[in-house]
């Protein structure tokens, strides 16, 4: 803590050498600011929760001459990398410009190059006044490094399928696991039917592509009750019958090519039945699939700080959860804040619980 009173701050910021435009710095939650889950999970859990706290770490560096030392402090601060410390305080520095503000520091402690990059231990690193990127190249990039890694990898990295090929073509082979995604469209336009379909196909075997594990459902809305019980039982029932006529497909087009090849009259009796394991059934994928409903937003934020619990149970018992649904996020805050329209506090809290949400839920999907 800095300081009760400006009075304070401002003796601080004088022992500090902190300019008066940097001094207006010190107060900025970096909840306030557009960054990432990920990032705001990195420095919260560490205690920076303004801007001021990563600014006076650089600041008490560089008074010393040492303009590596201010990234490396807050790298050995959160545990990380040189170079990934120095991702956070540029992804601060872009925020802060897209609102108007200066950055962190004046030059962010990093020596500048002729060649408009900076390095710092042997990181290279970008500068603030980089050129942006389109939608399309970034697409591309996480699709080359999706294939990387599963070129690098001795395990195929599988996604889960909605086998809708085009959606599917798009997202690079199907919804990405360890990523949070985000399904939004106007009411009535198939945003609970398109979870309730990715949470059967997380059912599906591995000798099918699937990725064979269990899903979550926080169901916020009440959607997935009642008739969306029978929808799921419906689609259930879809997956198992497609899947047995797929192979029963498969298992006849090899029959022809061995005859084809002289291979002559093949006496495979398989059943169609005995096509796909004994416990893929309609049944079966329901009891994989686990709804808790809540009513209201702490009952939500209750059930989904406790999932990690639920989670390394069911790891244990060899039913690993694939995905997590939440249908909807934001229902019960809507619902709050349309109860509560003119106070103004109630906005910003919903605000601070979401972006805190988001986060949880971000670290929770990489491990």
């Amino acid at each position: 803590k800095i300081g009760d009173n400006d009075e304070e701050m401002t003796t601080v910021a004088e022992a500090l050498h902190i300019t008066q435009t940097q001094q207006k710095l010190l107060s900025i939650p970096l909840l306030s600011l557009p960054l990432r889950p990920s990032t705001l999970t990195a420095l919260l859990r560490r205690g920076f929760a303004t801007t001021g706290d990563i600014m006076i770490n650089n600041t008490n560096t560089m008074k010393t001459g040492n303009d590596d030392g201010g990234i490396e402090n807050l790298a050995e601060e959160l545990g990380c990398s040189v170079s990934q410390s120095a991702d956070y305080v540029h992804e601060i520095n872009d925020a802060l410009y897209s609102i108007g503000l200066p950055p962190l520091t004046a030059n962010t402690t990093i020596v500048g190059r002729t060649d408009g990059t900076t390095k710092n231990n042997n990181a290279t690193l970008r500068s603030t006044n980089n050129i942006p990127a389109t939608a399309a190249s970034l697409l591309r990039s996480k699709l080359n490094s999706h294939m990387q890694h599963n070129s690098n990898s001795s395990s195929t990295a599988r996604q889960i399928v909605s086998f809708s090929q085009p959606l599917d073509m798009l997202l690079g082979g199907g919804f990405a696991l360890s990523e949070l995604t985000e399904i939004a469209g106007l009411p009535g336009s198939g945003k609970t039917q398109l979870a309730m379909q990715l949470c059967v196909d997380a059912r599906l075997p591995g000798k099918y592509g699937g990725v064979e594990g269990c899903a979550v459902v926080i169901d916020a809305e009440g959607s997935w009750s009642g008739a969306g019980v029978d929808r799921l039982w419906s689609l259930a029932g879809a997956l198992v019958d497609h899947v047995k006529s797929s192979a029963l497909r498969k298992m006849e087009a090899n029959k022809a090519k061995e005859m084809a090849n002289g291979g002559g009259a093949n006496t495979d009796t398989t059943a169609p039945e005995e096509l796909v394991p004994t416990w893929f059934t309609p049944e079966s994928i329901l009891d994989g699939i686990h709804i808790f409903r809540v009513h209201d937003e702490s009952e939500q934020t209750c059930t989904l700080y406790n999932l990690p619990q639920f989670l390394q149970e069911q790891e244990e018992k060899g039913k690993p959860v694939k995905i997590l649904v939440i249908d909807s996020l934001a229902f019960h805050y809507r619902v709050a804040s349309s109860i509560n329209s003119s106070n103004k506090g109630n906005f910003l809290s919903t605000t601070t619980s979401l972006t805190r949400m988001a986060a949880f839920l971000q670290e929770l999907a990489s491990e």
